[in-house]
C-alpha cells in the first residue's frame, strides 16, 4: 500500500511539472534581467509609475516595465510575457523620449518573435519618457495586447 501511495505521489508531482512547465520559466524572467541582457550591465531599478498590464479585452498577456540604471544614465523598457511563455510571438518594447527619440525592440513589431521578453534601452538623463509594450497571441491573424503610459514622466 505504501508503494502505491509513493507511486501516485510521484505521478502527480511529475504531472504538475509537465502540465505547467512555462510557469517555472516565467518566474526566471524579470525586468531587471531583461534590461541587463539588453545592455550587458546590471544595476537596473524600478522607478515611480513603472508598470502597466499588456492587455487585449479582458486578457492580460504580460506586463511592461520602465527601469532606470543610474551608472549608465539609461532608461529601459521591458515587456515580460505571462501568456504564451516559451512560445515565439510578436513582442515589442518601446521607449519614447520627449525630444522625439525612440528605441524599439524589435524595430518593427512583426520583425521578430520572442519567447519570454523584449527590452529596449536608451540614454535618458534629463529626459522625460513614455513607454509601451505589445504582445501578440499565436494565431495567424493575431490579436495584439498593449500596455502603455501615455503621459510624459520620469524626467531623470
Amino acid at each position: 500500500m505504501k508503494s502505491k501511495a509513493l507511486a501516485l505521489a510521484a505521478v502527480l508531482a511529475a504531472g504538475a511539472v509537465f502540465v505547467h512547465p512555462t510557469a517555472a520559466f516565467a518566474g526566471t524572467y524579470t525586468p531587471e534581467a531583461a534590461c541587463a541582457k539588453e545592455t550587458g550591465r546590471s544595476g537596473w531599478t524600478h522607478v515611480r509609475d513603472n508598470k502597466r498590464a499588456v492587455k487585449t479585452g479582458g486578457s492580460t498577456y504580460g506586463y511592461v516595465y520602465l527601469m532606470w540604471n543610474r551608472s549608465l544614465q539609461k532608461n529601459c523598457v521591458a515587456v515580460i510575457k505571462t501568456s504564451y511563455v516559451g512560445t515565439p510571438t510578436f513582442t515589442q518594447a518601446v521607449l519614447k523620449f520627449e525630444d522625439g527619440a525612440a528605441y524599439r525592440d524589435p524595430g518593427q513589431l512583426t520583425a521578430k518573435k520572442y519567447k519570454y521578453f523584449a527590452a529596449a534601452a536608451g540614454y535618458g538623463k534629463g529626459k522625460c519618457v513614455k513607454y509601451e509594450g505589445y504582445i501578440s497571441d499565436t494565431r495567424v491573424d493575431f490579436a495584439l495586447a498593449s500596455g502603455k503610459r501615455t503621459t510624459w514622466g520620469n524626467c531623470g
